[in-house]
């Protein structure tokens, strides 16, 4: 009786944590559709204004395409890394609420595994944007004589570059989902489907890191595989999550202190 006590003081006594929680759930899901929209309108402007990004491009095409939309390439590739920043905030703001539930071990699991995929993608970002222009730029600049030697330089980084973005792909877009996805289905008040949708689609991310790491840059790997379970099922994962948070910022019971009984806890 006097826990409950103690709890309800602290919850009474900080009535102003109440919207500044439920701000954050919206910041999360405005946040998450952002980068989700973001992604959409840059992954479109490479499609046209630069190669394929699903294709098996051969070396010389690669540097030559980068050449031909240089400013394009370069924009895109610091977007896209805004992009997968804005996503960890409401991966890491659903986190939060499955924090509060009995999955918490998971919810954190997960979070650590957001944090390092996001990680290796700014890499990949860096290495394929900003990297990869310059050896571009190096192979044009370079006389008749000493140009071949750039193009294996651009090759190694180009396959640096994949290694760096199947890290990234097994854990922000495969495991990650994976472990969002156990902590919504032990829990009760968030949509099962959701859950199951980072299961399933984390599985066939992670199935897809290990093909593509076997074979390399495939016309399966990243014609087929790539933009079903690292682009298309993500895509309907994040803008999901946007809703819930978006929802959950609306639950005037998410100010309940984490560590409260069961009973009176904001169960998720």
């Amino acid at each position: 009786m006097t826990e409950m006590t103690v709890l309800e003081s602290a919850a009474v006594a900080q009535p102003q944590a109440v919207p500044v929680r439920r701000s954050v759930y919206r910041l999360g899901a405005a946040a998450t559709l952002l980068g989700v929209a973001a992604g959409l309108v840059v992954t479109v402007v490479l499609e046209l204004g630069v190669q394929d990004p699903f294709g098996d491009v051969p070396t010389l095409t690669y540097l030559k395409g980068i050449l031909a939309a240089r400013n394009v390439w370069l924009v895109v590739h610091l977007v896209f890394a805004f992009v997968v920043l804005l996503k960890l905030v409401g991966l890491l703001s659903l986190g939060d609420i499955l924090e509060q539930g009995p999955a918490r071990p998971l919810a954190r699991a997960a979070g650590g595994l957001a944090i390092c995929g996001a990680g290796m993608f700014l890499v990949t970002m860096v290495h394929d944007g900003y990297l990869h222009e310059y050896l571009a730029t190096s192979w044009e600049q370079a006389n008749a004589a000493t140009r071949p030697e750039w193009v294996p330089i651009f090759a190694e980084g180009v396959r640096d570059t994949l290694g760096t973005e199947l890290g990234s792909l097994a854990a922000m877009t495969g495991l990650a989902p994976i472990g969002y996805g156990l902590a919504i289905l032990l829990g009760s008040r968030l949509p099962r489907w959701v859950g199951w949708l980072g299961v399933l689609g984390g599985i066939g991310a992670v199935f897809t890191t290990g093909y593509l790491w076997m074979t390399g840059n495939t016309n399966l790997g990243y014609g087929v595989l790539y933009p079903v379970f690292a682009t298309l099922l993500p895509l309907i994962w994040y803008v999901a999550i946007a809703v819930l948070l978006w929802r959950r910022g609306g639950d005037r019971t998410v100010n309940v202190p984490r560590h409260a009984p069961a009973a009176n806890r904001a169960a998720y």
